[in-house]
């Protein structure tokens, strides 16, 4: 597959989230997408969120890089945090109805944990984004619709904010992409780190 990035690297994104992958082909860029077969990490006891997604983020991606000799490799690791409680990927449809409950009336957190690894310069970064959210009220009958529309299905917290969940949403503080899945503003900044331009010259 041909890929393309402003200094001709080529991007390898280590996730098959539609969303990130819609995202970074906004930017320009063309992927080849290789998704990470490891399964989500427990959290430490102690851990901070923001610890917890820039290491399963670094996870992710140092797996993907070990199958890959050249190229610019991007992992992502997205969550829901509630009363210190991490909302992940609901396996059912009642464990989202749980989630969405805890979530109604309330403020929460969500974190976006972002890898960068350069191959063969062997270079590594991450970075990590925070959004609030708030949630207005919920009936149970909207409850109940939007569980009926299957799109809290792969998506942490069991909503998707760029989707039918953008009715219930109606305060944000931070980072709108981050809550879709990757924080675009961050990744800009990794890059810059990593020494990757992002703009043709």
């Amino acid at each position: 597959m041909t890929t393309w990035t402003a200094n001709g690297r080529r991007i390898v994104l280590a996730s098959a989230s539609p969303r990130r992958r819609e995202l970074l082909a906004g930017l320009g860029f063309r992927l080849v997408i290789d998704p990470s077969t490891i399964p989500e990490p427990e959290r430490k006891r102690g851990e901070s969120p923001a610890s917890y997604v820039v290491r399963a983020a670094r996870i992710k991606a140092q797996e993907v890089a070990n199958r890959h000799s050249a190229g610019f490799i991007i992992a992502a690791d997205t969550i829901v945090v509630a009363r210190d409680r991490i909302l992940g990927k609901p396996s059912s449809a009642e464990e989202a109805g749980k989630m969405l409950r805890c979530l109604s009336g309330r403020w929460h957190e969500v974190f976006t944990g972002i890898c960068a690894i350069r191959k063969p310069a062997e270079r590594a970064g991450a970075a990590y984004s925070r959004s609030r959210v708030h949630m207005r009220r919920l009936a149970p009958p909207e409850i109940d619709w939007y569980l009926s529309t299957g799109e809290y299905r792969d998506k942490a917290g069991a909503y998707a904010i760029q989707g039918y969940a953008s009715l219930f949403i109606d305060r944000i503080e931070g980072c709108y992409f981050n809550i879709v899945g990757f924080p675009i503003f961050t990744f800009a900044q990794l890059c810059s780190r990593l020494q990757l331009p992002l703009f043709k010259g």
